[in-house]
């Protein structure tokens, strides 16, 4: 996050004198709504003369104010004493200061300071918005319209937060249009308040954790979240009550939709990098010669509970299954643990799977892999807030990919990218048919 560069550190006292021209009472008034009572911890970022972090302060809450001019702060603290120990110089995208106190934040003011981030480093400033957030905290946005490019100003959009807000498991709660209190000609604001989601069960913030915090060596923790995300929307039938508040999916299942997920990422013309060193297959512990390479050529609809399986292509599944059952038990679901090192999703892994049936992928067949349970309340959340959980998989996935090509020195087309994340469903037709 830039402060304008020269024209703010030449303009300093001037900047100072014109933001505490405007009642802070009157800039915050739309937030009084939605501000949680004192004395939650709030963070401003951006805070430039102090004005609304002094106000906030003597509203009794928390506050920490950061902006990245050594002289804006000077000034600052001249005009507003109190905040001496509670005003640091950090800076967006990384915030880096700020992360590092370890303290998490109930709500997140950015008055006029989003449009000084660039455009390439907006997604990761929202993620680091995200971290900083407790579960069901706000971040509050105040967007110039239209920008000063010559005062270091980048164009913003409310569309472009509404989007990176889906993106993070976050939704836009309150939207308003705001008169500029300067009385300038053609200015206007617009205010829009983000709120992370918490459904009061913990379970939101241990996704959010695994999805934004949790040390990733590979795709492979994302993958079988999304996979538990796909199940809960759209095969929850297959689950069955388990014991001390478990639900139980059958393994087989989970492997399906493992190999749904990765079948289009490895297609022969796109192979896109799963961790750092793989390349085409190399490296994937689920793909074996002579199993999930040689199901490149079945649609991904014929791949789901119920459908019949072509006989040319029941031992490669079978195989592929077994290698899906194996990786996740070794890996995602044995290193996805709480504090404590228990496991999350516990899993009891069978030898050997009971044989198809008919070529039918039936749930008894499934079931004969094994069993995997999750808590209660992670099932339900995958059941209801998947709208706001799988967008959130799929943009650190895509990211993570991304990550993976750079190091090793590849460019990923995003377009294919995203035509690959994307889960395809049967199209089902609803017309009434006519007489022949």
């Amino acid at each position: 996050m830039g402060s304008g560069g020269d024209w703010y550190e030449t303009r300093v006292a001037e900047v100072a004198a014109r933001y505490e021209s405007i009642s802070a009472a009157n800039v915050n008034e739309w937030l009084l709504d939605i501000l949680p009572p004192p004395p939650a911890a709030i963070l401003d970022v951006g805070a430039g003369s102090g004005r609304d972090a002094a106000w906030l302060l003597s509203q009794g809450y928390e506050v920490l104010a950061v902006d990245p001019s050594v002289d804006i702060r000077g000034e600052a603290l001249g005009l507003h004493p109190e905040l001496d120990d509670r005003y640091q110089i950090d800076s967006l995208p990384a915030l880096k200061r700020t992360l590092r106190s370890g303290i998490a934040f109930d709500f997140i003011l950015l008055n006029a300071s989003w449009m000084y981030v660039t455009p390439p480093d907006r997604q990761r400033a929202f993620r680091k918005l995200v971290t900083l957030l407790k579960p069901g905290g706000v971040i509050a946005f105040t967007l110039r319209d239209p920008v000063e490019a010559e005062r270091g100003m980048h164009e913003v959009s409310a569309e472009e937060i509404e989007q990176l807000a889906r993106q993070h498991g976050a939704f836009v709660e309150l939207r308003r249009d705001g008169s500029d209190l300067l009385d300038r000609i053609g200015v206007g604001w617009k205010h829009l308040a983000v709120r992370v989601p918490d459904d009061g069960t913990g379970a939101l913030p241990l996704i959010r954790h695994v999805i934004l915090n949790d040390d990733k060596s590979s795709t492979y923790k994302l993958a079988l979240l999304r996979a538990l995300c796909r199940i809960a929307d759209g095969a929850s039938g297959g689950a069955k009550e388990g014991t001390d508040d478990h639900v139980d999916l059958p393994l087989g299942l989970v492997a399906l939709f493992w190999i749904r997920l990765f079948k289009p990422l490895l297609a022969p013309d796109r192979m896109l990098p799963q961790n750092p060193v793989n390349r085409g297959h190399y490296g994937l512990s689920f793909v074996k010669p002579h199993a999930f390479p040689n199901l490149a050529g079945v649609p991904d609809n014929d791949l789901r509970v119920g459908m019949r399986v072509a006989r040319d292509t029941r031992k490669a599944l079978d195989s592929a299954l077994r290698h899906a059952c194996n990786t996740i038990v070794n890996m995602p679901a044995k290193y996805l643990t709480y504090q404590d090192g228990t496991a999350i999703f516990p899993v009891e892994p069978k030898r050997r799977g009971r044989a198809m049936v008919e070529f039918r992928l039936d749930a008894p067949y499934l079931w004969s892999f094994g069993t995997f349970s999750l808590p209660r309340h992670l099932w339900r959340a995958f059941q209801r807030y998947n709208v706001w959980i799988e967008p959130a998989l799929v943009t650190e996935w895509k990211r993570l990919m991304h990550q993976y090509a750079h190091r090793q020195g590849r460019r990923i087309d995003d377009a294919a990218l995203t035509q690959a994340m994307i889960w395809s469903e049967p199209v089902r037709a609803a017309r009434i048919p006519s007489k022949q």
